[in-house]
């Protein structure tokens, strides 16, 4: 054999191994066989990935697999020691659900960690006339949401819808759909009002400040339709924080279906106390979460990317802004958020092109008065603009919150 012969072949080989290794380092040795109760959600948790990263390895593109499908994990994947794998899955829980007046089925499906498919799936007769307020939905979840507490409420002097909402953890907009019978603006002292309860059966606490504090019975924000958390153990918050979030996001869902998954950056270790690199992120209160941007794939970016670099979905972002701030600023459970104010500018000028009213624009910007000035819910800060932080006040009852 020639030298040049010999040269070729050995090339040959070592590309030959240069793939076999690419391939091999492109997803685990082994597979994942799916077992019963198992969901995309709880694969990638327990191996530490994003449901994105395990749908585009396997090509699905809904949310549903099947008990005994394998999947190739990706190597974004950390495979568990045998000590960490669990030996049976968690077996779901059957609840039913009690539609509210204007709730979608995204909301609810969202809201129970269950693919939507399965809920109209499961709910196919109960559907066929349309979702209305009352209708009983049949769910299924692993998640920590427990059924709904149905409470009933006698209205005091010097109530407020607003001052109702924040004592039971609810929005205004909550409280109108749970009562689609009773007009808010004829409400009463004595009058009777309905309110529904979800959650943990352990109120979360937030105790002492967001720089030094504490968190007492959090809940972690886990990945969902529509949100990839990047550090599951630093995603714990109060039950209002995590809840305020999930219904944000599930309404940008529901008004852009195309816009991708929103990045979720640190919230609170699950007892709370110092995080680094942060200085506040302590009880609970505080969010870390990026910006939507056009042309993205559907799952979207897995870090934080900078929004004058990048082309912003303007409108996503403003729905996801305004469904964290709230209605109004006296109904508002947010205390402040930082946006880098060049970033504020784009979103300011997008808004107040899109007939968003002034008065609207001067509660939620600080933009153009200033990045000193002490206006507007949403505040300047140097190194915010590849993401937004969010600060809710205390929750109603957080007697040690400050």
């Amino acid at each position: 054999m020639s030298s040049t012969s010999t040269f070729s072949a050995l090339t040959s080989l070592c590309q030959a191994f240069t793939i076999a290794a690419l391939v091999a380092g492109s997803s685990h040795a082994d597979p994942h066989v799916v077992r019963k109760g198992e969901s995309l959600g709880l694969i990638a948790k327990r191996y530490g990935c994003s449901i994105g990263d395990i749908k585009s390895q396997n090509a699905i593109r809904g949310d549903k697999i099947r008990i005994g499908q394998k999947l190739e994990l990706p190597e974004t994947c950390a495979k568990p020691a045998e000590s960490e794998a669990p030996k049976k899955a968690e077996k779901p829980k059957r609840l039913t659900h009690e539609v509210l007046d204007g709730e979608t089925l995204e909301e609810i499906a969202l809201r129970y960690g269950m693919p939507l498919e399965d809920l109209k799936t499961k709910n196919k007769n109960a559907l066929k006339k349309g979702l209305k307020a009352g209708l009983k939905l049949k769910v299924e979840t692993t998640t920590s949401e427990r059924a709904q507490r149905k409470l009933t409420y006698t209205i005091e002097a010097g109530d407020t819808l607003g001052s109702i909402g924040r004592r039971f953890g609810v929005t205004v907009k909550d409280l109108v759909r749970m009562n689609p019978n009773k007009k808010p603006e004829k409400l009463r002292i004595g009058d009777r009002i309905v309110i529904y309860k979800e959650g943990k059966a352990s109120r979360s606490e937030a105790v002492g400040l967001p720089q030094r504090g504490r968190l007492v019975n959090g809940e972690q924000m886990q990945n969902i339709p529509g949100a990839y958390v990047r550090r599951p153990d630093n995603a714990w918050g109060t039950n209002e924080t995590i809840r305020a979030l999930k219904v944000a996001i599930a309404e940008v869902r529901r008004k852009h279906p195309q816009s991708h998954d929103l990045v979720i950056g640190d919230i609170s270790r699950k007892e709370g106390g110092f995080l680094s690199p942060h200085r506040s992120h302590q009880s609970g209160l505080d969010v870390d979460v990026g910006f939507y941007f056009a042309g993205l794939k559907k799952e979207g970016p897995k870090v934080a990317l900078d929004a004058m670099k990048m082309k912003l979905d303007y409108a996503a972002t403003w729905t996801l802004i305004t469904g964290l701030a709230g209605q109004n600023e006296a109904s508002s459970q947010v205390e402040y958020m930082f946006i880098g104010y060049n970033v504020q500018e784009k979103l300011y000028k997008w808004a107040k092109e899109n007939d968003v009213p002034q008065g609207k624009l001067d509660w939620i910007f600080q933009y153009p008065r200033g990045s000193r000035t002490m206006h507007g819910l949403v505040r300047h800060e140097p190194g915010h603009t590849n993401h937004i932080h969010i600060r809710f006040q205390c929750p109603r009852g957080d007697v040690a919150c400050q």
